[in-house]
């Protein structure tokens, strides 16, 4: 049992000290309680965890998030090689500046609250700061589970949303203006791929020359980019294939052309798999600038084509099921959830239906009564 006693400080005043053995029988000691009585709170919440088996040894608090996130770090090994790099950069960039040299049991959720104040007054991206939050979350899991420390005390922070910025879609007549500006030859087949096709600019990038089906004008989409030389499961672990229209079937016949099946569909200019970064910097910003400048298009990257493919096939007559097909979504759900706005709005035909049945609900009604 702990045991609680007086003490006198070089000054000459006095406070109150528990001794108490861990669950492992060493002797240690709690000081510096200005009353007994808390003293004796202390000691009383002390025995209780000791014997429901959550006991945590007051030191190992001390230990730094630094040393924590080390513990956490193996978790990440199962996760794409992308995933892992974005969390190391939110690690380095935002939560080591800010929290690695703290002792896990000194943070507390107002400080939490307020670093992430403090992150959205310098323009920082929700996703940004939901990312480092999400690191700092998780490390201090590791925490819990070793017992440094009780509870996590970013559990319950969040994050407010942004105001939700309006999706850029481009027109039919954009999308050939932006092709136009890029180089001839393939670069000019891949935006008509990604605006009539519907691709993540990562599941173009890891298509081979395989994946193109000349017999029914479909490409079969199965693995994703997931980082320098890795090729992984799309972003939803579904394959699909999707259908191709003639005009750009017979773009990709010619690229194919005496070809290797192995071969990559998209390269580099050196003839290597294309890279999506360096696509974007090299060869889709210098054209999107040059389309800009002659035809007025917006600012956009590589991903509104996906937006301006669902667009499109929405106006068309698409169905709900059919553009989740067609993009690859786990759901028709997250399809709608995406672009329920451009789907056309049925609640005036329902109206209009409801009417129908009140007035013919009236001529039966009043047959009736003549009868």
């Amino acid at each position: 049992m702990a045991s609680i006693s007086q003490y006198e400080l070089t000054n000459g005043s006095k406070k109150w000290q528990v001794q108490y053995r861990t669950p492992d029988r060493k002797l240690t000691r709690k000081r510096g309680f200005k009353t007994k009585r808390d003293a004796q709170r202390f000691a009383d919440q002390l025995e209780a965890s000791k014997l429901d088996g959550t006991f945590i040894h007051p030191a190992a608090g001390r230990t730094p998030v630094s040393e924590v996130y080390q513990l956490w770090l193996p978790s990440q090994s199962v996760l794409a090689h992308r995933t892992q790099a974005t969390n190391t950069s939110a690690w380095n960039v935002h939560v080591k500046p800010r929290w690695g040299s703290w002792p896990v049991s000194r943070i507390t959720t107002p400080e939490v609250r307020k670093w992430v104040s403090e992150l959205q007054d310098q323009g920082k991206k929700r996703d940004t700061i939901q990312r480092a939050l999400h690191i700092l979350r998780s490390v201090l899991d590791t925490a819990v589970e070793g017992r440094l420390i009780p509870t996590n005390p970013v559990v319950n922070v969040k994050v407010k949303r942004d105001v939700v910025s309006e999706r850029q879609f481009l027109t039919p007549v954009q999308v050939s203006h932006l092709a136009e500006a890029m180089p001839k030859g393939q670069y000019q087949t891949l935006i008509y791929t990604l605006a009539y096709c519907g691709l993540r600019i990562s599941e173009l990038a890891a298509l081979d020359v395989a994946d193109w089906l000349p017999h029914n004008n479909r490409l079969s989409v199965t693995k994703a980019v997931k980082g320098p030389s890795i090729i992984g499961p799309t972003k939803t672990y579904e394959t699909r294939q999707v259908p191709v229209p003639e005009f750009l079937a017979k773009q990709l016949g010619e690229l194919v052309a005496s070809r290797s099946n192995n071969a990559p569909l998209f390269t580099s200019p050196g003839g290597a798999r294309l890279q999506t970064n360096n696509y974007r910097k090299r060869v889709f910003i210098p054209g999107l600038e040059k389309a800009q400048a002659e035809y007025g298009l917006p600012e956009i990257r590589p991903h509104a084509l996906r937006h301006t493919c669902a667009s499109m096939a929405i106006a068309s007559g698409a169905s709900v099921k059919a553009v989740q097909r067609l993009l690859g979504h786990e759901s028709a759900a997250v399809t709608l959830d995406v672009y329920s706005d451009l789907f056309p709005d049925a609640l005036d035909d329902v109206a209009q239906s409801l009417q129908a049945l009140y007035v013919c609900s009236q001529n039966v009604a009043t047959e009736s009564e003549a009868a």
